[in-house]
């Protein structure tokens, strides 16, 4: 799910000898010579007399490099559900310890992730993240708390985002920092070395298209806040980190090698090419947080790109908001766009009947997009099937 092989990336990236710059390319996409056909269907995941946890949309939840397996990790049971989706269906659970020498303490769980070189599983918390083997047995942990009690340290002025991504040989962690509170304005990449123990902060200036486009929610003289940040897509190469963001039709690829940002931006004939940002960023009540948040919601929205490596290219879809919104049924149509394996753009089309929006988890599994969807509290995935001539 997170692992895109930017070969073009990584050799271009490794090639370049000027230290913390950004290079530029920008391509539009055309709108014709290549001709799309495509299918839409729903597969059940069966669970027999069992049941899947679905209260986090399998946002703890992690696929194995071959695209067979799917984990996913129940924090109320402690337990993670092994899912065969060739078969289509709940094979095992591994219990985790939630109390003892080799627990888990009980906390907020961001992620359950697979380091598959390593044989390991990673989960983050607020605070730490626990390494187990495949048996689910306690390796190691790490605090992030930044204080007596952490192995380490890291300047006061920032905090760790403990939502990143570990490497698949399990080596290193990597997400963005922001500086502390009230507002947590990204500031750039960290780069987390499990077993030296040290951090790597490289200061980053694209990560504004997504500061520029938070709602933030606080009530005066009340503890109760909210925010509605813009989505932030992180997949890894080597030593390289590719991002994208929600609010704009561009790509980041970042080696920490070499300290170089490599910028690709694409002009869609479709949609356009970045949010506006016409709804207030700092609101007071929940009515105006409520209200933010619908006009954001018209605005259009990237969503990450993925890897097909069935046929060696790249898909994205786009959200755009078209028609009359309201709350029952607000009205988006939805684009996909196909790259080449170098992120060349080959076309965008619009899909209909049904539209498809990745929604949850989202994958390519051989060729095909899959995006999660509750039914009756049973899992089942929607399939995005395509055929490029």
């Amino acid at each position: 799910m997170r692992r895109l092989l930017f070969f073009c990336f990584l050799l271009f990236l490794l090639g370049c000898n000027d230290p913390s710059s950004t290079l530029e390319n920008t391509a539009k996409i055309p709108s014709n010579g290549f001709e799309l056909t495509y299918s839409i269907d729903t597969v059940k995941i069966d669970a027999g007399e069992d049941f899947v946890y679905l209260n986090s949309q399998l946002q703890i939840s992690d696929i194995s490099l071959d695209r067979k397996t799917l984990y996913n990790f129940n924090p109320v049971s402690y337990e993670i559900e092994v899912i065969d989706l060739d078969q289509a269906m709940l094979v095992k659970k591994i219990a985790l310890e939630k109390e003892g020498p080799n627990s888990i303490p009980n906390s907020y769980f961001y992620r359950l992730q697979l380091a598959e070189e390593a044989q390991e599983f990673l989960l983050h918390t607020t605070s730490h993240i626990y390494r187990t083997d495949m048996q689910g047995n306690l390796i190691s942990s790490y605090s992030f708390m930044n204080d007596s009690k952490s192995d380490f340290r890291y300047p006061d002025e920032n905090i760790i985002n403990l939502q990143g991504y570990d490497s698949e040989d399990g080596k290193y962690f990597y997400s963005y920092y922001t500086d502390t509170l009230p507002d947590r304005t990204r500031k750039g990449i960290v780069r987390f070395n499990f077993d030296q123990k040290r951090m790597d902060f490289s200061p980053q200036d694209f990560l504004q298209w997504a500061n520029d486009f938070d709602i933030y929610y606080s009530e005066p003289e009340s503890s109760r806040k909210g925010e509605y940040p813009e989505m932030s897509g992180i997949t890894l190469f080597g030593d390289s980190v590719v991002f994208s963001i929600s609010s704009v039709n561009k790509v980041w690829v970042y080696n920490f090698e070499t300290d170089l940002t490599q910028e690709y931006s694409f002009e869609s004939q479709l949609t356009d090419n970045e949010k506006e940002g016409n709804y207030p960023k700092r609101v007071k009540t929940l009515e105006e947080f409520r209200e933010a948040a619908k006009l954001k919601g018209k605005e259009v929205h990237f969503f990450s790109v993925k890897y097909d490596s069935e046929n060696n290219r790249y898909l994205r879809i786009t959200k755009k908001f078209d028609g009359t919104y309201s709350d029952e049924n607000p009205n988006f149509i939805s684009i996909l766009t196909v790259f080449d394996k170098n992120l060349n753009p080959l076309l965008e089309q619009r899909l209909s009947d049904p539209e498809f929006f990745p929604n949850g988890m989202s994958f390519i599994k051989d060729g095909t997009y899959y995006s999660y969807l509750n039914i009756d509290d049973e899992m089942a995935f929607v399939r995005l099937k395509l055929t490029l001539k």
